[in-house]
């Protein structure tokens, strides 16, 4: 037989192609970035030859929701958090919050917004990228550890637009966003997300919603969507987004599918009744979830939508005196999250580092002030950034969750170093654990199968964004790979140290170039942009 010309063969392994079907021992050979020979016993030779004996290789896995936007600019650091586990795609911009698009008059007020809502030392940051091809320039000058797909922000599209405002765009506002939408989707961003707790996304209706929606349906590109709410009018929110489903069509992604608060424990069930009814209508509904019980974000999610009216500093104005009505509101919030005892305060930024790994209720009784008062306080002197750890969801419910085949896993969180110097926090376990920890928790609970799992996080996050090359391994497909040990997959991080490397990931190949090898990094960072379709940026 004529074998064509060879740079990587993986010997002995058992192939999970991503599609649900079960496993089977082949051989995988690879030329450039692509798969080229499927079958056993390739003998002839090659430039690397890797034995993956006792170990499966399945698709690189996709990490569909996360926050790395502007990881890989950051100098001096590798940041492999989601190389380490197995993930090949990340895509970034969710939650509304985006890196782009950014014109001369907002670089500043986006970037504020934006890196006030990051888990990462912002010292200096501005933003500089204008578009989508201008980010895929970014990457390849700067170099990523995974691959990289790319959501445009609500909140980012609104600001560039028509600011901070607190009202509804002008029709002349509308088509603007709508043009600006259309165009960076015409140039391979693969869909929009919406922050509707996080203003400016927050004060987006209906109508600027569905308008938007129907620029994605044109492309047939994706609305992601942290709900309006998540705890208790979870099932409004989700009610709100199913009508902007129905009047324009759109895929609808709903982000890490929760009930936050204890109020709400228990009903995850009749939650995805409701997502199904819609699926049997009809409406492409998809969602994603992430395998842990503590939710993350920044402290200024307990402050109400109108105090933060005008941006951050017109919230920090506020703050510094906070009447009775803004002070009831954020004690409500945070009973909603299950109160003072369930907040984590991970960063304040270096302003109170005696805080940091402290729960709120501690840090209220240390200075003597209510939890509301405190949360005013810490926001006010860290600028609006202080991010937190909310021990607010049920085990129970998040392992009903999934179980459904239609929930891909996404981290929810960021590609960090490993080395402590760098961040000088804890930040959530799941930037460094998410993916062995799914397949942890599947093995450990028996779930499902080890092939209805992997194809949870190759195949089905690539079916929903569209990218017909990647999340399968079938011939002509592009070589992202993942090999790894199921019997010692394992997360090893913790709330108080989460910077652990996992267990059971041992090989990892990105377009067609071994990635990490005996579970360590080699080489360079091989990222790139991927687009729309799966093709990647030159």
């Amino acid at each position: 037989m004529n074998y064509p010309n060879l740079d990587l063969i993986i010997k002995n392994s058992l192939i999970i192609d991503g599609t649900g079907q079960q496993g089977y021992p082949a051989d995988i050979g690879i030329t450039g970035d692509k798969i080229v020979l499927i079958q056993k016993d390739i003998n002839c030779p090659a430039r690397t030859v890797l034995d993956a004996s006792g170990l499966v290789a399945a698709p690189g896995f996709i990490d569909i929701h996360s926050h790395s936007d502007c990881c890989s600019f950051l100098p001096g650091q590798k940041m492999t958090s989601k190389l380490y586990q197995g993930v090949t795609l990340e895509i970034i911009g969710n939650c509304g919050i985006s890196c782009l698009p950014i014109n001369e008059q907002c670089r500043q007020i986006v970037t504020k917004f934006f890196t006030a809502n990051l888990e990462l030392p912002s010292n200096g940051l501005l933003l500089e990228d204008n578009t989508v091809l201008d980010y895929a320039n970014h990457v390849k000058r700067c170099s990523a550890a995974t691959n990289i797909g790319v959501l445009l922000g609500h909140g980012s599209l609104r600001i560039c637009i028509m600011g901070f405002a607190m009202r509804p765009p002008s029709s002349w506002e509308l088509q603007a966003m709508s043009d600006l939408l259309d165009h960076e989707l015409s140039s391979g961003a693969l869909g929009l997300s919406l922050g509707l707790i996080y203003p400016p996304s927050s004060y987006g209706s209906r109508e600027e919603l569905i308008a938007l929606a129907k620029v994605l349906k044109k492309h047939e590109a994706i609305l992601s969507v942290h709900l309006r709410n998540e705890s208790n009018c979870i099932f409004e929110a989700v009610n709100e987004m199913l009508e902007i489903a129905r009047a324009s069509q759109v895929h609808l992604q709903i982000s890490h599918l929760k009930l936050i608060g204890p109020a709400q424990w228990g009903k995850a069930r009749q939650l995805l009744d409701l997502i199904k009814s819609a699926q049997d209508e009809g409406l492409n509904i998809t969602c994603d979830q992430y395998p842990y019980t503590a939710t993350s974000t920044n402290m200024a999610a307990l402050v109400p939508g109108w105090a933060q009216n005008g941006g951050l500093d017109a919230m920090c104005r506020l703050l510094a005196h906070p009447e009775g009505k803004l002070l009831n509101a954020i004690q409500t919030e945070t009973e909603r999250r299950g109160g003072a005892s369930c907040v984590l305060v991970v960063s304040t930024r270096g302003l109170y580092p005696q805080f940091e790994g402290v729960t709120l209720d501690k840090i209220a009784q240390k200075l003597q002030l209510p939890p509301s008062q405190v949360v005013c306080r810490l926001l006010r002197e860290t600028n609006g950034g202080v991010p937190c750890c909310y021990f607010s969801l049920s085990e129970e419910d998040m392992l009903t969750i999934m179980k459904e085949p239609y929930i891909c896993i996404g981290s929810d969180g960021y590609a960090f170093p490993f080395e402590k110097g760098f961040l000088h926090t804890n930040p959530h376990p799941r930037s460094f654990g998410t993916f062995p920890r799914f397949l942890q928790i599947v093995r450990e609970r028996q779930l499902m199968s080890l092939e209805a799992a992997l194809a949870k996080i190759t195949s089905l996050p690539a079916k929903i964004l569209g990218l017909q090359n990647r999340g399968t391994l079938t011939l002509g497909s592009k070589a992202d790979i993942t090999i790894l040990d199921p019997a010692r997959i394992e997360d090893r991080s913790t709330y108080t140290d989460s910077q652990k490397k996992p267990a059971g990931i041992s090989y990892v190949i990105i377009n067609g170039q071994l990635a990490l090898a005996k579970g360590e990094q080699v080489g360079c960072n091989l990222g790139q942009v991927i687009f729309k379709g799966g093709l990647t940026h030159h």
